[in-house]
C-alpha cells in the first residue's frame, strides 16, 4: 500500500505542497495511482507517461469520493498544482523527513540489483527495498511511498534510460548513502555517449546530506564479481556503522541475476535477466574454461559499435565452448574462426540434446543475454525436458 507517515487531511498536504487552494476537505489515509480501486479516503496521484495520462481519471475519481491532486482547474476535493509530478516527489521527500529511516540510493549501469538484494538480506525486516523493476521515475516514488512506518533502512534502485532523468528527483530527494556500481555504455541509443550516462547517473550524488557518503564502485577492483560487490557492501555498511561480519555472508541471488539451478548432477547458471558486456565478461570468466559450456544472446543498446562490442567479448571468452544466437552474434561470429563458437537460430536449432549430455557428464552451462534476446526460453527447454 502507497501511504503517508500518517493520515493527514488535504488541506494539511496542500500546505506541505505549496498549493492551498482546497476548497472540500478530506481526509487521506492512503494514495493511490490507479482510478479503478479509487475510493473515500484516497488520495488519486494521476502520473502521466509517454503513451499515457492519467489526468482524464480525474473527474471519475471525484465522484467516487476521492481526493485528487491534479494541474486541472478542478476545484473541490482536490489540491490544483502546477506539475504533478514534482508534487509527488514532494510527498516522497516530506515521508523521508518524517520517517527518519537511512535512506540509501544505488544507480550504476549494471550491478544494481544485485547490490539491492544483498543489501536487503543482510539487514533484515528492518530495511525496505525497491521491488524488481521499480527503478525508474515512478518506481523511486513507489518505494519510498510503500515504505512502512518502522522502516530503519530504506534501500531505492534508481534506473535512468534518457539524460536529465534525474534532476528533478536530485533537487527533491535526499539519502544518507549515494553508491554507483558501475559506469558502461549501454543505452547509448538514448543518451548517444557514455558522458552523458556518466553525468546523468551522478546527478544523484547532489542527493547526499554529507557529500562525503558515496561509494563509488569503480573504485573497488576485483575481478570477482561477488567479492566486489562485498567490498561495495563493506564501505556503505561502515558509513552506517553497522557492525556486521561478511567473511562467513551467504547471499542467493534472485532468478536470473546469477542463481545456480542443480541439473542431471551439474549446474546450470542463471544470468539470463540481462547483459552488458562488462558483466558477460566478469561473470564467465569466473568460471572454469574446461567445465563450463556458455550460450550467449545479443546484447542490446550499445550504439553504433556494437558488433565491436560483441566481438570483443568473444574475444575475451576464447578459451570456452560458446553458444550463440540473436543477429548481432550471427555476424560477428562469421568473421572470427574459433572452433569453440557454434551458433544456433531458434528454438528449433538449440543444442537440448548436447547440453544435457554435457551436464550429466559434469559440464556446467551458463546462459546469459540482454532481456531481448529472453534466454530464459532456452535455459526452459533444458529445466523442461
Amino acid at each position: 500500500m502507497y501511504s503517508l507517515n500518517e493520515n493527514k487531511s488535504l488541506r494539511e498536504l496542500s500546505q506541505i505542497l505549496g498549493f492551498e487552494n482546497v476548497e472540500t476537505d478530506a481526509n487521506i489515509e492512503r494514495i493511490v495511482f490507479d482510478s479503478r480501486i479509487a475510493r473515500k479516503g484516497d488520495l488519486f496521484i494521476p502520473l502521466k507517461g509517454k503513451n499515457y495520462d492519467a489526468e482524464i481519471y480525474v473527474e471519475e475519481v471525484l465522484k467516487k469520493g476521492a481526493s485528487v491532486i491534479t494541474k486541472q482547474k478542478i476545484f473541490g476535493s482536490s489540491i490544483v498544482v502546477d506539475d504533478v509530478y514534482s508534487s509527488l516527489l514532494d510527498i516522497c521527500a516530506n515521508k523521508l523527513i518524517k520517517n527518519k529511516a537511512k535512506v540509501i540510493f544505488i544507480t550504476g549501469s549494471y550491478g544494481k540489483t544485485t547490490i539491492k538484494d544483498m543489501l536487503k538480506s543482510l539487514l533484515g525486516d528492518k530495511c525496505h527495498a525497491s521491488k524488481d523493476n521499480e527503478n525508474n521515475e515512478f518506481g523511486i516514488p513507489f518505494t519510498i511511498l510503500s515504505m512502512p512506518k518502522n522502516t530503519e533502512y530504506l534501500v531505492v534502485e534508481c534506473g535512468a534510460r534518457n539524460i536529465g532523468d534525474f534532476d528533478l528527483i536530485s533537487e527533491k530527494l535526499y539519502c544518507d548513502v549515494f553508491i554507483l556500481t558501475a559506469i558502461a555504455s549501454n543505452h547509448l541509443s538514448t543518451f548517444k555517449n557514455i558522458e552523458n550516462i556518466s553525468k546523468t547517473k551522478l546527478k544523484l550524488k547532489e542527493c547526499l546530506k554529507d557529500k562525503d557518503n558515496f561509494v563509488d564502485g569503480r573504485e573497488i577492483k576485483n575481478k570477482n564479481i561477488f567479492e566486489k560487490n562485498k567490498g561495495i557492501i563493506q564501505r556503505i555498511l561502515t558509513l552506517l556503522s553497522i557492525d556486521k561480519d561478511l567473511k562467513e555472508f551467504i547471499f542467493t541471488p534472485t532468478a536470473g541475476r546469477g542463481n545456480v539451478i542443480k541439473l542431471h548432477g551439474s549446474e546450470i547458471i542463471d544470468q539470463t535477466y540481462n547483459a552488458h558486456p562488462d558483466t558477460v565478461i566478469a561473470t564467465a570468466m569466473e568460471e572454469d574454461s574446461n567445465n563450463t559450456i556458455l550460450v550467449l544472446g545479443d546484447m542490446a543498446e550499445l550504439g553504433e559499435d556494437e558488433n565491436k562490442k560483441h566481438e570483443n567479448v568473444l574475444n575475451h571468452l576464447a578459451d570456452f565452448q560458446i553458444f550463440l544466437t540473436g543477429k548481432i552474434f550471427k555476424e560477428v561470429s562469421k568473421k572470427i574462426f574459433n572452433k569453440n563458437l557454434n551458433f544456433f537460430e531458434n528454438k528449433q536449432d538449440f543444442p537440448k540434446n548436447y547440453l544435457i549430455k554435457q551436464l550429466k557428464a559434469g559440464k556446467k552451462v551458463y546462459f546469459k543475454g540482454s532481456r531481448s534476446s529472453k534466454m530464459e526460453t532456452y535455459l526452459e527447454l533444458l529445466i523442461n525436458d
